[in-house]
């Protein structure tokens, strides 16, 4: 009776029933549990995802055009050598830019050690990292698109590898505001001056030139004939979250792995409503690059000690630290993606063939991203955070479900107690990767037959 038992069980986990891997002391957290410090501890002082293999990295440039400007779009690609696989098909997971970082931060930690990127690859998962139009440096002299040698007063968006010098002070105005840095407000905003080069790109820098990009960057680097030998997950860490969902009705993935994950401008604006504020929509953003330095820095680091923050500071220097065209689309910003869409249709270059389907159809485009694609309502949905993340709290991510577990094909929220929204350090890394390659092994992501 025992051994009918066991082999029960046995057959049980390999499709997926139920959450448990051979050998591990943990469990995963039940829907909306928190895993607590006993089984962090367990995790970081066990082995279950060792690393299994060395990996290759490849970067590409891939210019475009896009409302009658050029861009040219920068993704990561790292290749294991000996692949992990589930149901015959190897992993491949995609890392949207976070934040006010780049790709790299996928590739080397503010601790100047490792990103989640390298831990994947080494455990045989392949990683793409994506970056955001803007956000690599091009004149960065080593080829390596660091921001650190362009002051941090100074930094605006470049959009492609033909600028030879970085913009000139007297492209943009500077805004210095009264109220201290939040997640989603800064001290300092620069305006591009109607008239120059940096206005027009960063006017054609639409949310759907984002998107142009990244299904270009994905199509490239990872053709139909492999994607459909794949198990692709999407992983949109911070703003990056904002770009992956509307994402999915370009390249389809197998499912959505959590982490600090942003979720689509509707989820902003429906727990903004719940929590009183209906002012978002009117948020001067359209063509804001908002500095993201030290105050923003502090939120997130209020309990490292102020010698280790310098150092990471430091590093984290090498990142654009800035924000941009991703807060309309990303905070329902309604009344700044119309005034862009508008000022776009006027501009003199914008190309005659965008006007042919009408001016209705061109504002549409522009908040079509903000909005839930119908391709979403095949895939599942991994939402996992720490009980201090510092701007995606559970309740937050509550709300978020609330508003859009009726477009997904599942939802399932995973909390991880005392971690913030960054994953700064190697054991912040082993925690959540471990979580996530248990989800993927306990069968969640699996497609019903």
């Amino acid at each position: 009776m025992m051994r009918k038992f066991a082999v029960s069980i046995l057959a049980l986990a390999m499709i997926g029933v139920l959450d448990i891997a051979p050998g591990f002391a943990w469990n995963l957290p039940a829907d909306r549990a928190t895993m607590g410090q006993g089984e962090i501890t367990e995790i970081l002082a066990g082995n279950d995802y060792p690393e299994t293999t060395t990996y290759t990295k490849r970067i590409e440039f891939l210019d475009f055009a896009s409302y009658g400007k050029k861009f040219t779009q920068v993704v990561i690609r790292l290749d294991p050598k000996k692949p992990r696989l589930r149901n015959g098909k190897k992993l491949v997971v995609v890392g949207g830019e976070p934040g006010s970082e780049y790709a790299v931060d996928f590739l080397e930690t503010v601790e100047g050690k490792e990103g989640m990127g390298i831990w994947l690859a080494k455990r045989g998962v392949t990683f793409i990292g994506l970056t955001r139009v803007g956000r690599w440096n091009f004149l960065a002299s080593d080829g390596s698109g660091s921001w650190k040698d362009i002051p941090l007063d100074q930094r605006m968006p470049i959009f492609n590898r033909d600028q030879q010098t970085n913009w000139s002070p007297d492209d943009y105005t500077v805004e210095k505001m009264q109220a201290g840095a939040t997640a989603s407000a800064s001290n300092i905003n620069r305006y591009p001056k109607p008239g120059t080069e940096l206005y027009n790109q960063m006017l054609a820098a639409a949310p759907l030139t984002v998107l142009k990009g990244y299904t270009l960057a994905l199509r490239t680097v990872l053709p139909a004939k492999e994607r459909h030998k794949s198990t692709l997950l999407y992983w949109g860490m911070s703003t990056g979250g904002a770009f992956l969902f509307p994402l999915s009705k370009y390249v389809t993935p197998d499912g959505y792995l959590g982490w600090g994950t942003s979720n689509t401008g509707l989820a902003y604006l429906y727990r903004t409503a719940k929590q009183g504020n209906f002012k978002l929509p009117y948020d001067r953003s359209g063509l804001r690059v908002r500095e993201r330095g030290t105050p923003d820095f502090d939120i997130y680091t209020k309990e490292v000690p102020q010698e280790i923050k310098d150092a990471w500071w430091q590093n984290a220097l090498k990142s654009p630290r800035f924000k941009s065209m991703e807060d309309p689309t990303m905070m329902f910003g309604a009344a700044a993606l119309a005034e862009m869409a508008a000022r776009l249709w006027t501009a003199d270059f914008l190309p005659a063939s965008y006007r042919k389907e009408g001016f209705a159809k061109f504002v549409s485009d522009f908040y079509e991203p903000s909005f839930p694609p119908k391709a979403l309502k095949k895939v599942p949905v991994l939402e996992m955070n720490g009980t201090k993340d510092e701007v995606l709290p559970p309740k937050v991510v509550d709300a978020h479900r609330e508003v859009m577990e009726p477009y997904y094909a599942k939802c399932r929220v995973a909390r991880v107690e005392g971690f913030g929204h960054y994953l700064f350090r190697q054991e912040n890394n082993k925690v959540v990767g471990s979580l996530w390659l248990k989800f993927i092994d306990s069968g969640y992501f699996d497609k019903k037959k």
